[in-house]
């Protein structure tokens, strides 16, 4: 069952098999493989539990009550970039833009050699992925819906001979909304609360919404539960509860796991818990056409090209209402206003880099982290061919003027432009970015002395506490993470589930 924490008595204290933390891609597929093979499941999410009938056709709405902190998370270095996460039953599947790629053969491959990973292969996880995507419903995304923003694009790097084509996205009966980030009304977009988590809650697992896990309680080097509070409807502390389970599973993804575990000074013989931080920075490029192009119908993230991505470079579509678009637009008054005019002749495209870039996750004020993050020359240098890629692109399909992520480079008006590009050294400060994939703050590896999580995703230090989110990925993994979190998760939990007397209370 799924229960508000609201509903629940002072002081409030249960027991289970296992207690997971977090719902997202995560949390919701290990309840549910765990709770299927008859385990008492206890899940515990400090978001609330909204559903399509609560979503708003706005933008700030849902900024302010799915998103952390209002979607006002940035890292702190050159540039500052904002992080945006989901809180809320489901977490950030909630509010993603529903892209799914399964883990690149060629980087598994490098996290074998580089850190053994000596209980897992690539050939576990294929039927996992399967598992996964029968799920949530992964399909291509449908033509009709891609809208006219993805097409543009699609048709402009056709006739400069890139390859693109539609995303694979978590959906049924999408109609093309253009509100992914903010929540699917129309119910299109599978989220986790659609499937794994209201899945487990059948098959007996207790999903309690509003309560925030502030302890993670051990007994002589074995974890025994987790204490934290439940939450009020204006967040703050309500009552107590405490939790009692042989393992614990921390999904809070890969700036609240590691925080988790500094805030309680536990799993880091390595020194390794919240460094190596990547998070695949992204910028956008907006062409401005003639023609009426009403980007905001149809799937923002439709189509891609991973034509670059041996470069490290992904180009993905995104586009955004005009509210959230105008803060991002490189203008302030009249110009901002006359830019704004044109939003309807407005196209945009995305910049993703892997990011060889590291920064680190330390512990903050409360229940709230420090994230340090500086991009190197070599990955600033990765934005400006992706950013001359998407130009180009645009100028192919007709675009008048582009609008650039790169300060004192706003404005392009022709292809000759791109050349003062190429020749303005273009630094970090000079890049105007985004962020959606923070991982790699807690690490796998089979070796203790430079990873967290064993290849079970078991922490090195202490029995029964795992960690199945993507802070346990040892690099930057190159694709949208929802999926490889997923088969991940499912393949610890089968691990649990065929190892369960080894963690009996």
């Amino acid at each position: 069952m799924i229960i508000d924490s609201q509903t629940l008595e002072e002081n409030f204290h249960a027991d289970a098999d296992v207690v997971i933390v977090g719902s997202g891609a995560g949390g919701a597929p290990m309840a549910y493989q765990l709770a299927k093979a008859g385990w008492k499941v206890i899940l515990l999410e400090e978001g609330r539990n909204y559903t399509p009938y609560s979503f708003e056709r706005k933008s700030w709405e849902p900024m302010r009550d799915m998103y952390r902190d209002s979607g006002m998370t940035f890292t702190l270095g050159t540039p500052s970039i904002p992080l945006p996460m989901g809180r809320a039953l489901g977490g950030t599947t909630i509010i993603n833009s529903g892209t799914c790629f399964r883990i690149p053969e060629k980087v598994f491959g490098h996290w074998k050699n580089e850190f053994g990973l000596s209980e897992m292969e690539y050939s576990d996880l294929v039927p996992l992925f399967e598992k996964a995507e029968d799920m949530i419903h992964v399909q291509s995304a449908p033509l009709e819906t891609l809208g006219a923003n993805n097409r543009l694009f699609m048709e402009g790097a056709t006739k400069l001979g890139i390859q693109s084509k539609p995303l694979n996205r978590n959906i049924i009966n999408c109609k093309g909304a253009g509100l992914c980030v903010f929540g699917c009304p129309e119910n299109a977009k599978q989220s986790m609360e659609k499937n794994f988590l209201p899945a487990a809650s059948n098959l007996g697992a207790t999903i309690i919404t509003s309560a925030r896990v502030e302890k993670i309680c051990i007994k002589k080097n074995v974890a025994s539960g987790v204490e934290g509070i439940f939450l009020d409807e204006q967040r703050k502390q309500r009552t107590k509860f405490t939790i009692d389970a042989p393992v614990v599973v921390l999904s809070c993804g890969a700036i609240y796991s590691p925080h988790m575990l500094l805030k309680n000074g536990i799993a880091n013989r390595s020194g390794q818990v919240g460094r190596n931080l990547h998070i695949h920075p992204a910028s956008k490029v907006i062409g401005i056409f003639d023609e009426e192009i009403n980007a905001w119908s149809g799937t923002p993230q439709g189509a891609y090209s991973d034509d670059f991505a041996a470069e490290g470079i992904m180009l993905e579509g995104f586009f955004l209402p005009p509210a959230i678009l105008s803060f991002a637009l490189p203008a302030l008054g009249r110009k901002l206003k006359d830019y704004m005019a044109d939003y309807s002749k407005m196209a945009g495209f995305g910049v993703m880099v892997t990011d060889s870039s590291r920064g680190r996750v330390m512990r903050g004020l409360g229940h709230f982290p420090l994230v340090l993050y500086n991009l190197n020359q070599s990955d600033t240098d990765k934005f400006v061919k992706g950013i001359d890629i998407v130009s180009r692109i645009y100028f192919a399909a007709g675009a008048r003027k582009i609008l650039s992520p790169v300060h004192g480079m706003d404005e392009l008006t022709c292809v000759d432009d791109l050349e003062k590009l190429h020749r303005a050294k273009v630094r970090a400060a000079d890049l105007e970015l985004s962020a959606f994939h923070p991982m790699g703050t807690c690490r796998m590896g089979d070796l203790a002395k430079n990873s967290v999580v064993n290849s079970h995703l078991e922490t090195h230090d202490i029995k029964g506490l795992f960690v199945a989110d993507a802070s346990v990925f040892p690099s930057s993994l190159g694709v949208n993470p929802q999926m490889t979190i997923m088969a991940f998760s499912l393949f610890a939990a089968n691990y649990l589930v065929n190892n369960k007397e080894k963690y009996r209370a």
